[in-house]
């Protein structure tokens, strides 16, 4: 479902993936399930030799139905039968279903199964068709009103609550199966269920996975052939029976071990009454409205029917935006021979071979026209350079079996591959020179100023000196620069290499974004916030524990520290762990509230994690400090009787200015540009305006979205300009105000 994505991705005009029609001949395209071929299209681009395909079920734990005495699911179920059952499994600390009701892909299914569709027959949105807001409420009661699916669950809860026997049902793929197995979980499947309110079957989206070839490769021949060998029949058997992968190999329906493995079996019945992801850029860009359109209605911000008509309006509007590249072209005889033959007796089927191999056939998929009696046939998956014997066979004439071979002849395909050119380097080599020149000849002129003011003592200090400027500036000041000069062009995924200068354009989008004041408050409150409680939490600790009467002072920084010790991204998921409706702060509390869910709720606690992995450097850098201060200033401000409060005012505060001031400017651009701490928590969430920052989005989180997601680089770089001059003009202004560089000397 990611190829509207991957298709338009252009380097210097050429697509990233290799067009793989001219590289098969039919009947290789014939062994595969034509609904993965057409998976693996793009356009009239065949981009990947099909693989695998996956697509979602229903599992069930069969121990706990038969603790409840209950019959297991069949294909027969209705979304009636699932609801009874999924309420008679659900007892104590035991949910009856497991899924992540706000992710879209389980949300497809049903929308199906409730007679609506993503798009129409001309790929044209439909998120809000007939019966999709049904569908969505009927997926959210099963957790807010009948509860039989957890609070909160995500997809990795729903795994976890499934292996530890938390949930008697779930929705899920065979990806999974061997994990569940592990688990020692005696397991079933079944199809989902047919929809009691229309008679239609649930149908889940069926992705297609496949093997490509980089339209760099020098190497394309080789390459095709090593994918055909990967998705051949023996390989996607062995790959199917030892990985529960779903096979895309006609050939492998019927074999004896395929069928006779209940997963694999139940899943591609499964797969059959499921639709074919569509392998266009709106399928590529679905997931971002349908995620901010279940925010709404999980937040009751919105109805179903509301959200869903936003989502596909914000949809419409992304793909009317969106940058289209021009389609590739292929190399016109590049792997492909023509051929022509005379047959004025009309043979009810004509068979090509080259080789000895079977090409193709026609009527059924050769590539053949006539002129009267003159045949042409255009031959694909032939070898370059290579004499490949073709023979032409009639078969069936006038009711009879009777065959005539029509043509046999020994041809090559001579033209060449078209290989993109290497990428243009000398811009790159230009800045790095320039930069490099520039900084030889400041360090000279350097040199020559010393010398000439007798400072002659340190002759070297200036080459000692070089390696280390010159790493910094190439390393430092070229992504600098190159991001400026991006923020002025069109750089996005289609233009990779081909970007034109726009001048301000970026930077208006920029400026007349709509969530534009709302993501830059919140960085701004995020990151005074979490400042001053990182100086003022750090500071109190640093001097409670430089107190001498304080016992175990060693044990408590080191016990104090270990926050900022560990890596950040783990202490950042173990407190998303651990504030999940099912995690730790709920299981204290005896509740089951989904903390992340609420804007607020989010916005605190991000800032709460924060707080907690910021303190322990600023402790430990202000207790060097403080231990620093002569003691002596202490014990003349205690004879003449000042009080600790006044010691603290007019001797520690001056006195740690030039340790402050440095701490809480780096404390202000570490925390401005801190991006794991939201990303992993909230990953910007909840996401509740169309085309806008999530709740706790800050800035440099929503340039991610806006580069990596979107692909659009020449926006976000002008967002990164916006960020940089942003710090810069905070810094020059509060190095200023606060004497910054003073303290410093």
């Amino acid at each position: 479902d990611q190829l509207g994505k991957i298709g338009e991705v252009r380097v210097d005009g050429y697509p990233l993936l290799e067009d793989l029609r001219p590289h098969l001949t039919p009947n290789q395209r014939d062994q595969f399930d034509q609904r993965a071929v057409t998976g693996m299209y793009y356009g009239e681009s065949l981009l990947g030799i099909p693989a695998s395909q996956d697509c979602l079920s229903l599992l069930y734990n069969k121990a706990i139905f038969d603790a409840q005495g209950l019959d297991y699911p069949d294909g027969t179920w209705t979304t009636d039968d699932l609801l009874s059952a999924a309420e008679n499994l659900t007892y104590g600390d035991v949910k009856g279903l497991a899924l992540p009701v706000k992710v879209a892909y389980w949300w497809f299914p049903f929308q199906e199964g409730f007679g609506g569709h993503l798009f129409d027959e001309s790929g044209n949105p439909t998120l809000d068709s007939n019966g999709s807001a049904a569908a969505v409420d009927w997926l959210f009661d099963l957790e807010k009103e009948h509860d039989v699916v957890a609070t909160g669950t995500q997809i990795e809860s729903m795994k976890s609550q499934f292996i530890t026997s938390k949930a008697a049902m779930i929705v899920d793929g065979p990806w999974n199966w061997a994990t569940y197995e592990s688990s020692r979980l005696n397991i079933g499947q079944s199809l989902l269920p047919i929809v009691e309110q229309s008679g239609l079957r649930s149908s889940p989206l069926v992705t297609y996975k496949g093997w490509s070839v980089t339209k760099q490769s020098t190497q394309k021949v080789a390459s095709t052939d090593l994918a055909l060998w990967l998705s051949s029949p023996s390989v996607q058997r062995d790959f199917a029976l030892d990985t529960y992968t779903m096979p895309t190999s006609i050939e492998l329906y019927t074999d004896p071990q395929i069928t006779g493995n209940d997963v694999i079996s139940g899943f591609l019945a499964q797969a059959q009454v499921g639709t074919p992801a569509p392998t266009t850029r709106g399928m590529a860009l679905v997931y971002g409205p349908l995620g901010t359109a279940f925010e709404q209605v999980y937040t009751d911000s919105s109805t179903s029917q509301q959200a869903l008509g936003g989502a596909n309006t914000e949809l419409i509007n992304l793909l009317a935006e969106s940058q289209q590249a021009e389609p590739s072209q292929l190399v016109e005889g590049y792997r492909t021979i023509s051929i022509s033959f005379n047959d004025e007796s009309g043979y009810d089927l004509y068979r090509i071979s080259f080789d000895g191999d079977e090409h193709s056939t026609y009527p059924n998929n050769a590539d053949c026209f006539n002129i009267g009696s003159q045949w042409n046939c255009n031959l694909t998956g032939m070898t370059p350079g290579k004499m490949h014997n073709i023979l032409v066979i009639g078969e069936g004439l006038n009711g009879t079996s009777a065959s005539t071979t029509l043509l046999t002849m020994n041809m090559s395909s001579e033209v060449q591959d078209e290989i993109p050119p290497p990428a243009d380097t000398s811009p790159i080599l230009f800045a790095v020179g320039s930069i490099v020149f520039s900084l030889i000849a400041l360090l000279s002129f350097l040199r020559w100023r010393d010398a000439r003011a007798g400072k002659t003592r340190s002759k070297l200090a200036h080459f000692y000196v070089a390696p280390a400027l010159v790493a910094l500036a190439v390393l430092t000041f070229y992504p600098v620069l190159y991001g400026i000069w991006l923020s002025f062009t069109n750089a996005d995924q289609t233009h990779l290499g081909e970007q034109t200068w726009v001048g301000l354009a970026n930077f208006v989008e920029v400026f007349t974004e709509s969530g534009f004041i709302r993501v830059t408050l919140f960085t701004l409150i995020w990151t005074v916030v979490n400042v001053t409680a990182h100086i003022g939490l750090g500071l109190l600790l640093a001097i409670l524990l430089n107190n001498k009467h304080v016992r175990g002072r060693v044990a408590y920084r080191t016990i104090l520290l270990l926050p900022w010790a560990i890596p950040s991204y783990i202490s950042v998921l173990v407190w998303r762990g651990m504030l999940e409706p099912a995690g730790l702060v709920n299981d204290i509390l005896g509740t089951d509230l989904n903390f992340l869910a609420d804007p607020t709720g989010a916005k605190a606690l991000v800032i709460m994690v924060n707080i907690w992995l910021g303190v322990p450097f600023m402790m430990m850098s202000l207790s060097g400090a403080l231990q620093s201060l002569p003691q002596e200033m202490y014990e003349a401000a205690e004879l003449d009787g000042i009080s600790s409060w006044r010691q603290f005012r007019h001797l520690t505060l001056p006195n740690l200015k030039s340790a402050m001031v440095p701490l809480s400017l780096l404390g202000f651009i570490w925390t401005f540009n801190m991006f794991n701490v939201i990303y992993l928590m909230t990953d910007g969430g909840p996401n509740l305006y169309f085309g806008e920052p999530g709740s706790t989005d800050i800035l440099i989180t929503y340039v991610y979205d806006i580069a990596f997601r979107d692909g659009a680089y020449g926006v976000a770089a002008a967002w990164s300009v916006v960020i940089f001059l942003m710090l810069l003009g905070f810094s020059v202004v509060y190095m200023k105000q606060t004497n910054a560089t003073e303290a410093v000397a």
